[in-house]
């Protein structure tokens, strides 16, 4: 009795070892993959140049909310934000000879969804006085962009020469390099009440991407285009 006991006792630690073996091996596999990050890209536009990179807008102000923070929650802190710089820097400083428009993205929460790669992007609108293609503007900034799951916000301004309605068209977005960026959410947006001049209406071109950005290169750039999605038009009194 007391060798058949030994027995099951003996195969019970073995299979108890066993279990703890694979248990351990299990782990340490997933540990590892979630440490990976291999290339995502999936646009087809990876590893490309960008042309016409030459003349670039820089925002006039950037700010990032956390991933706590609803999309309406976090517009209206930068639309706060917005009020505070302008009257810091004065409001003087505005022009009918432009006008402004902010930039959202949101970076997803997966892993590696975050970026520290240089990301550009470009703006083209629909005036009465024909297409108004912006030059591409670099959205990096001091401190951190693109945290996972965080709001990047940009305000903007551009020159424009006697127009008397603007709708927003189309948007670009492009990485560079193999920090791959996960994008949730990638919209323009003009508000009349933020024109120098007398406006009425709002125009937006808003997108949900949902995809990875990523290159084989370092030097390489992967874009992505929202298409013609604009809604609205901001006519100038």
């Amino acid at each position: 009795m007391k060798t058949i006991i030994k027995f099951i006792t003996s195969n019970l630690l073995i299979m108890v070892l066993l279990m703890t073996s694979c248990q351990k091996e299990e782990n340490k596999i997933n540990i590892d993959d979630s440490l990976e990050e291999g290339f995502t890209s999936k646009t087809g536009n990876n590893d490309s140049e960008l042309n016409n990179t030459q003349e670039f807008l820089i925002p006039l102000l950037h700010r990032q909310y956390n991933s706590s923070l609803s999309k309406e929650e976090a517009t209206s802190k930068f639309n706060e934000a917005i009020t505070k710089f302008e009257k810091e820097n004065g409001n003087a400083n505005k022009s009918a000879s432009y006008f402004y428009f902010d930039v959202q993205t949101r970076t997803s929460n997966y892993n590696h969804s975050q970026t520290d790669g240089s990301v550009w992007a470009r703006f083209n609108f629909v005036t009465d006085k024909g297409n108004l293609n912006l030059p591409w503007t670099r959205l990096n900034n001091e401190g951190n962009d693109r945290e996972n799951g965080a709001w990047d916000f940009y305000h903007f301004r551009t020159h424009v020469s006697s127009i008397n309605w603007l709708e927003a068209k189309s948007a670009t977005l492009a990485l560079r390099g193999t920090d791959g960026w996960h994008v949730k959410y990638f919209d323009t947006r003009v508000y009349s009440w933020d024109q120098f001049s007398s406006a009425t209406g709002n125009t937006r071109a808003i997108s949900n991407p949902e995809i990875w950005l990523d290159n084989n290169t370092s030097t390489g750039w992967d874009y992505y285009n929202t298409g013609n999605v604009g809604t609205g038009r901001t006519t100038f009194n």
